[in-house]
């Protein structure tokens, strides 16, 4: 009896490639299908290598183009995506689709010019999204706070269509830079005074307290007790430092005032222009 069931199973097995279809999981239908459910999934980093084997057996297959492009760049991988994208793409005008990413891949590898020599070739790119870009690279660049001459920025403020990214540039315009230059010449009159004109509060009181009081001290001990006062040269000389200390805060603190400006915009722009 078991060796009766033994002949049954094996006969099922060889019979059931004859009863189902043969199925090849490896084919490229099975491979689009699959990387397709792994960039669904957020997998992007096995995503790679799926669209790489669907390329390997379609080489030109542009949705396959773009889609490993993509699935580098969600994988956090966008130098090799965009060797990708050149490697697939070498010379002349690029499909709209493949505008968007290259545009969007030099801008987060913070190459400006090949930027600009890509968006010379996405003549298929809308207007608006072209300017969103261009706009989004001034932001990026930091030009706005330098107030970098740029002739053709009225015309792509008016065409671009991101209105979070013309609120960017917009609160761009409304930001002051702070003068070190300022911020020392206060603090030398007044400590602590440069801290408070650029916006560190906090600091600018505590300084103004600190040099306050131990000048009022080192004054205290000096006019009992003379030149030969030690409490008069403690005082005086926790005085000196702190003031001293002032000065080169004063310097530095203006400086961080602008560098979290820059950041801030900048920061704001990549978001719009990369969360698209």
């Amino acid at each position: 009896m078991i060796r009766l069931k033994g002949y049954l199973i094996s006969l099922i097995f060889l019979l059931l490639p004859l009863i189902l279809p043969a199925q090849n999981l490896y084919d490229l239908g099975h491979s689009s299908d699959f990387a397709g459910y792994l960039m669904r999934t957020g997998q992007y980093s096995l995503a790679t290598a799926e669209w790489e084997r669907v390329l390997f057996m379609a080489p030109n297959d542009s949705a396959a183009r773009l889609n490993l492009v993509r699935a580098y760049r969600l994988a956090g991988n966008p130098s090799e995506a965009l060797r990708k994208l050149y490697l697939f793409y070498p010379i002349g005008p690029l499909p709209q689709t493949v505008s968007g990413e290259g545009l969007q891949l030099t801008l987060m590898q913070g190459d400006f010019s090949g930027f600009s020599k890509l968006l010379g070739r996405s003549p298929a790119l809308p207007l608006s999204k072209k300017s969103d870009y261009q706009l989004g690279a001034w932001l990026m660049q930091d030009q706005w706070i330098k107030r970098v001459p740029y002739p053709e920025l009225p015309g792509i403020v008016a065409s671009a269509g991101d209105s979070n990214l013309l609120n960017v540039y917009h609160e761009s315009l409304m930001v002051k830079r702070k003068s070190r230059g300022t911020a020392v010449a206060l603090s030398v009159v007044i400590p602590g005074m440069g801290k408070i004109y650029s916006g560190d509060w906090k600091d600018g009181l505590m300084t103004m307290l600190f040099v306050g009081v131990n000048t009022w001290q080192a004054y205290r001990g000096f006019s009992r007790e003379g030149i030969k006062s030690v409490s008069g040269w403690i005082f005086g000389t926790l005085a000196f430092g702190f003031y001293t200390g002032n000065l080169f805060g004063s310097w530095k603190s203006a400086g961080d005032y602008n560098q979290k400006q820059l950041d801030r915009i900048r920061h704001e722009a990549e978001g719009y222009l990369f969360n698209h």
